[in-house]
C-alpha cells in the first residue's frame, strides 16, 4: 500500500513539473530598427517597435507595463502564437523600462529599455556660433572702457576683488545648497543648482554693469579672476557640498571642464585687449562708434534671451513652480550677498552695483558643459535643466534693473548726481593713484643725478 502511495506522489510531482513547464515560458525581445548601436534610443515624437517572443507556443497574451506614465506612449500592435508587437512613441526626455510578461503568468518577466532623447536641430548648431560672436563683440566694447592703468589700479587696490571672491566662493555655495534642501529638490535638480552656485561669474555681468552704470574695468577684472579662482575653488566647494545632494557615482569634481575654464579666460583677455588697443590708437573714431554701443548691446542681449528661451523649450515641461522660484532665488540671493559684502567694505554705489551683479550672475555655461562631460543622453539634458532655468531667470530678473536704472537716471536727479559723482570719484582715484605710484625709474634716476650735481656744485 505504501509503495502505491509513493508512486502516486511521484506521479503527481512529475505531472506538476510538466504542467509548470507548459505554462512557464522564457521571454525575450528584439527591436525593429536598422541601427547597429543605441537600438533602444529614439527622439521625442518618434516611434520604436519591439517584439516580445515566448518559448511557449501555448502561452497567453503578453502584456507590457510602463514604470513612468509620461515618458512614452505604449501601444500593442499585434499578437500571435510566435510574438507580440508593441510600439513605443517618445513623449518627453527620459529613460523608460517596460516590464513585459504573460497575462496568465507573471513569473517570467523581460525588461525592455527605451531611451528618449532630444532631436538636434539647426538652432543647436547656429546658436553657439551667435553666442561666441556676441561674447567676442561685447568684450571688445568693454575693452574700450578699460586701460592698463585701470587694471593696475584694481590689482593694487584689491578690496572690491576680495569682497566679490568672498561672496562668490564662500557665501554663495552654501546658500545654493540651503535653497535646494529647503525646496526639497530631487538629487539631479539639487546638484544642478549647487553646481551653478559654485560656478564663477559670467560674462553677462560685464554687460549688466555696462548697462546700469557700473564700473566695467572692475567687472571685467572680477570675471577674469573669479574664473581663474574657480579652477581651484569649484572642485573644493563641490567636494564639500556635493555629498549632501548627489550620490551619483558618475559625478566627481574631476569631471570639471578645466579646458573650458581656460578657454573662458582667453575669451576675456583677447577681445578686451583689442578694445583697449582701439581706444588708445584711434580714440576719436572709436568714441564715435561707442555712442551707439548701449542700445546695440541691449538688443543683442534681448535676442540672446529670446533665442535661449526658444531653444530651451524642452526644459519647461519638466519645471514646476518651485523650480522657477528656486531658479530666481540664486541670482537674487547673489545680488543681495554681493551688495551686502560691498557695503560692509564701504565701497561706493557704482562698485556695489558691479559686485552685486558679478556675484549674482553665474557662468551657467560652465555647468552645462560639465553635465555634457559627466552624463550620457538623456541624463545630460535632464541634469542641465536647472542650470538652464537659472540662466534664463537670471536674465529675466536683471531686465527690471536695466529699466529701473534707465528711468531713474532720466527722471530722478539725485540718482543721476550719484552716478556722476561715482564716475568722477573713480577718475579722481585713478589720478591720485597715478601721482602716488607712477614715478618711472629713468625719471627717478634723473632726479637723483640732478640733486647730486647740485649738491656737488654747492660744495665747490
Amino acid at each position: 500500500m505504501s509503495s502505491i502511495l509513493t508512486l502516486v506522489n511521484y506521479s503527481l510531482i512529475l505531472l506538476f513539473c510538466c504542467f509548470f513547464c507548459l505554462i512557464s515560458a522564457e521571454l525575450h525581445f528584439t527591436y525593429e530598427t536598422e541601427k547597429e548601436i543605441d537600438k533602444d534610443t529614439i527622439y521625442v515624437d518618434d516611434t520604436l517597435r519591439f517584439f516580445v517572443y515566448s518559448s511557449n507556443t501555448t502561452s497567453s497574451n503578453i502584456i507590457c507595463r510602463k514604470f513612468y506614465p509620461e515618458i512614452i506612449q505604449l501601444l500593442r500592435v499585434s499578437q500571435n502564437d510566435e510574438k507580440a508587437t508593441f510600439a513605443a512613441r517618445g513623449k518627453r526626455l527620459g529613460e523608460e523600462y517596460i516590464k513585459c510578461s504573460e497575462e496568465a503568468n507573471d513569473a517570467e518577466v523581460v525588461i525592455v529599455p527605451v531611451v528618449v532623447i532630444r532631436k538636434p536641430s539647426l538652432l543647436d548648431k547656429v546658436f553657439p556660433i551667435y553666442v561666441t560672436s556676441m561674447v567676442l563683440l561685447l568684450n571688445i566694447v568693454f575693452g574700450t572702457e578699460v586701460t592698463i592703468r585701470d587694471i593696475r589700479f584694481i590689482l593694487l587696490r584689491p578690496k572690491p576683488l576680495v569682497a566679490a571672491a568672498i561672496c562668490q566662493f564662500i557665501l554663495l555655495p552654501p546658500f545654493g545648497l540651503t535653497v535646494a534642501r529647503l525646496l526639497e529638490y530631487e538629487p539631479d535638480v539639487a546638484l544642478g543648482m549647487l553646481m551653478v552656485a559654485c560656478a564663477p561669474g559670467g560674462g553677462n555681468s560685464n554687460t549688466a554693469s555696462f548697462l546700469v552704470g557700473g564700473e566695467v574695468p572692475l567687472s571685467i577684472s572680477m570675471t577674469f579672476f573669479s574664473t581663474a579662482i574657480a579652477i581651484g575653488a569649484m572642485p573644493v566647494n563641490l567636494w564639500i557640498y556635493g555629498r549632501f545632494v548627489s550620490g551619483d557615482p558618475n559625478f566627481s569634481p574631476e569631471n570639471i571642464p578645466y579646458l573650458r575654464l581656460a578657454t573662458a579666460l582667453v575669451f576675456i583677455v583677447i577681445p578686451v585687449g583689442i578694445g583697449m588697443i582701439l581706444i588708445s590708437k584711434v580714440p576719436k573714431k572709436t568714441m564715435k562708434v561707442m555712442r551707439y554701443a548701449k542700445p546695440v548691446v541691449f538688443i543683442l542681449f534681448l535676442v540672446f534671451i529670446s533665442v535661449a528661451i526658444y531653444r530651451s523649450l524642452f526644459a519647461f515641461q519638466f519645471l514646476k513652480v518651485k523650480d522657477y522660484f528656486g531658479a530666481c532665488l540664486i541670482p537674487v540671493g547673489g545680488f543681495i550677498l554681493g551688495a551686502i559684502g560691498a557695503m560692509v567694505m564701504r565701497l561706493r554705489v557704482s562698485q556695489i552695483k558691479t559686485i552685486a551683479l558679478e556675484v549674482g550672475m553665474q557662468n551657467a555655461g560652465i555647468v552645462i558643459s560639465m553635465t555634457l562631460v559627466v552624463f550620457e543622453q538623456p541624463k545630460a539634458d535632464l541634469n542641465s535643466i536647472m542650470p538652464i532655468c537659472i540662466a534664463l531667470m537670471t536674465s529675466a530678473v536683471s531686465i527690471p534693473f536695466y529699466i529701473l536704472h534707465f528711468i531713474a537716471y532720466k527722471k530722478v536727479p539725485s540718482y543721476k548726481e550719484v552716478c556722476i559723482e561715482n564716475r568722477q570719484a573713480q577718475l579722481r582715484e585713478r589720478e591720485s593713484f597715478e601721482r602716488d605710484v607712477t614715478v618711472l625709474p629713468d625719471e627717478e634716476h634723473l632726479e637723483t643725478s640732478l640733486e647730486g650735481e647740485q649738491s656737488f656744485s654747492a660744495k665747490n
